[in-house]
């Protein structure tokens, strides 16, 4: 039962993080760095903190008895995730959205599922580990298709222009080849599975916790707080370079634009408690569930960005084999979603 209800909330947690940037939909007004960087500092500072201290008792002290070197490595973790989310944009400036979204998705929910199980090879050869390894090889294919169908898009868009797609227009292609944007989506793959690192290797921090009065749920929140201080890192420092880069600090003192700070608020009230919900999945799924419970987060993401897709209008007047293909990919990550979750109800 506890298992079932953990397959539940990761899966409303996925729901939730698909669903966090539509409000960026209404801030036209803002770059994307201003609206950015608002997000990160109420995603990645002061939801994090408020949750960590509404949840655990002493949180501060859960800090002075936990390993310094735990500490280091989840912020660590936590910064390199922030990279890869530069890289990933990077690369979609150089080889195109597709090609960067499978790549970087992709290699995120593998690794991200994959290495933790590393800790116990011997789960592999279990029947839980072989259901939740054979979700993820379908995950990645789907992944793929979707990726197809994302290029089929493109194509279509661009025969309708007749010349640069709109995708095309908004990005400026920066010098460098395929191959240089092929490493950097390699690395934004890479770098964003390392949120779910956080989780999974950050034992005395969860130990702390539980000493401490959390329940066992609520143990990995002061995890986050640390985790995505390094994401803050990142994305603060990037943003602020694209805001004095572009000139687009004065974005803040434009008029009309009172709702754009609710809105980004908003955002980052709906991304940084889907993550915290996930933590709490991922116990209630049993031993695997730092695993399984990533790739069926990171699968739900994507079926769900995809089906806001098509409600919002981005694939309005696109028609046959890129919808088609589409579909087929959804279909794939929902069966991959079905195989991973039945996987972590299986004791390794």
């Amino acid at each position: 039962m506890t298992a079932m209800l953990g397959l539940m909330l990761g899966l409303i947690s996925g729901v939730m993080t698909g669903s966090f940037s539509l409000p960026m939909k209404k801030t036209t007004r803002w770059s994307w760095e201003a609206t950015w960087l608002i997000w990160s500092i109420c995603a990645l500072l002061v939801i994090p903190w408020l949750v960590a201290f509404t949840t655990v008792p002493n949180v501060l002290s859960v800090f002075s008895d936990a390993k310094v070197s735990d500490m280091f490595l989840v912020y660590v973790f936590g910064l390199c995730w922030g990279l890869g989310a530069v890289f990933f944009g990077q690369s979609i400036a150089m080889i195109g959205i597709s090609l960067s979204f499978a790549l970087c998705i992709g290699l995120a929910t593998a690794l991200g599922t994959l290495i933790p199980m590393l800790k116990d090879p011997q789960v592999f050869q279990t029947a839980a580990g072989i259901w939740s390894t054979s979700g993820i090889f379908v995950m990645i294919i789907g992944v793929a298709v979707c990726a197809i169908a994302g290029h089929c898009k493109e194509k279509h868009l661009k025969a309708a222009a007749g010349g640069e797609s709109a995708a095309e227009k908004t990005v400026s292609k920066p010098a460098g080849g395929m191959m240089l944007g092929l490493l950097m989506a390699t690395l934004g793959g890479i770098f964003s599975s390392m949120l779910n690192f956080a989780f999974n290797f950050s034992g005395s921090i969860k130990e702390a916790s539980l000493t401490l009065g959390a329940s066992a749920t609520s143990a990995s929140d002061p995890v986050w707080a640390i985790t995505l201080l390094g994401g803050l890192t990142t994305n603060v420092l990037y943003c602020s370079f694209l805001l004095f880069r572009n000139k687009t600090w004065s974005d803040y003192l434009k008029p009309r634009t009172t709702s754009h700070w609710f809105l980004t608020a908003l955002m980052g009230a709906i991304w940084m408690p889907s993550i915290a919900l996930y933590g709490r999945a991922a116990v209630m799924m049993g031993d695997l569930g730092g695993s399984a419970g990533w790739g069926l987060y990171m699968g739900m993401v994507i079926v769900i960005s995809n089906v806001w897709g098509f409600v919002t209008g981005e694939w309005k007047g696109i028609h046959g084999k890129p919808v088609n293909t589409m579909i087929a990919g959804i279909i794939l990550l929902l069966a991959a979603i079905a195989v991973l979750g039945y996987g972590a109800t299986l004791k390794p």
